[in-house]
């Protein structure tokens, strides 16, 4: 019986405190809105340097061999708010480093501008008509806060020599499209490159007589040789030949060089102005010892430069054997130094 008193009491004492009057329940928190502008924080460029694909430091370049440049950018607003990062390769007459000495555009012969653009593409002036190669470049993480941009490219055949105090500089540039940051490595060398393209393949005099002396026109004289010449500095044009010629069916004719042949020799002059050359000079030498014959050639752009005046000078000794001789003209481009 006291048990269910108890309960009994419970219940009327619940029920009291859920029928009270002038008891209510109100939010016990709140909120309001908060905002704030994070501005554009310029990029900073903090490093440029050129490397071999041995990830090896240098400052000199051969044309048609592979570099990189690498460019390190940090942004406080991640590499994402990059828009472009420009590198310029360039050539500088003076060799003193000048911001107003840098060129507003590519040239094949004394600038290359590499870009890269947000999000991933690479490019690079000039673009035509050019032998300089932007390669496979990279691109470090966008989300980071900073990075190595590595612009990989073969310098152009006919990027310009610099052998004295010219130099190459190399300008990088890093633009978020609201602000930029660059720098620069100066005082790199481009060593020199030429190529030599000889168009007329095979020479040929025809029958000439024992004892003929050097001559102009025919029959001593053959002419019309055309040789094209790529380079990107000075140039000497050199001509060699084989010592030993072979004649068919039977036979030898061999090369004297000094120009008075005896029994079974021959001698030849060359010159690259079609006029025949006096008394020793133009006598072609036994390769591989060249004789010069020109040495005033200078830088050529990307077309080269064909000369379609050579010309060689027969002349042959006696007694000769009667046959078909042949044998190996050389042609040799040459680094003119200074």
């Amino acid at each position: 019986m006291k048990i269910r008193m108890v309960f009994s009491i419970i219940a009327v004492v619940s029920l009291a405190l859920a029928l009270s009057p002038g008891i209510a329940v109100a939010d016990t928190s709140g909120q309001s809105s908060g905002s704030f502008n994070c501005g554009n924080s310029a990029p900073d460029v903090t490093g440029v340097t050129l490397y071999t694909t041995a990830n090896a430091t240098t400052t000199t370049m051969t044309p048609q061999v592979e570099y990189y440049v690498k460019v390190t950018v940090s942004d406080a607003n991640t590499l994402n708010d990059l828009a472009t990062v420009k590198v310029y390769i360039y050539y500088d007459a003076d060799g003193t480093y000048n911001t107003s000495d840098r060129p507003g555009s590519g040239n094949t012969q004394t600038c290359a501008i590499l870009t890269w653009t947000k999000p991933n593409s690479w490019s690079i002036d000039p673009s035509a008509s050019t032998t300089w190669t932007q390669n496979t470049s990279t691109v470090p993480t966008l989300t980071g806060s900073s990075g190595d941009f590595k612009f990989n490219f073969n310098p152009g055949k006919v990027a310009k020599e610099s052998p004295g105090a010219d130099e190459w500089h190399i300008y990088a540039v890093a633009d978020d499209g609201t602000a930029n940051d660059s720098l620069y490595q100066e005082d790199c060398n481009m060593n020199w490159y030429g190529e030599i393209t000889v168009n007329t393949a095979n020479v040929s005099w025809g029958s000439v007589d024992p004892g003929m002396p050097f001559g102009e026109g025919a029959p001593s004289e053959n002419g019309s040789i055309s040789v094209k010449y790529l380079v990107n500095g000075a140039y000497d044009e050199k001509v060699a030949a084989d010592s030993s010629w072979t004649g068919t069916p039977s036979g030898t004719a061999t090369l004297n060089a000094a120009g008075s042949p005896g029994a079974n020799e021959f001698s030849l002059k060359a010159d690259d102005t079609g006029t025949l050359p006096g008394g020793s000079d133009g006598l072609v030498t036994v390769s591989p010892s060249y004789i010069t014959i020109d040495d005033t050639g200078t830088q050529t752009d990307e077309a080269g430069d064909t000369v379609a005046t050579n010309a060689l000078w027969l002349k042959l000794g006696t007694p000769f054997t009667a046959a078909t001789y042949s044998g190996a003209i050389y042609y040799q481009i040459a680094d003119g130094i200074p």
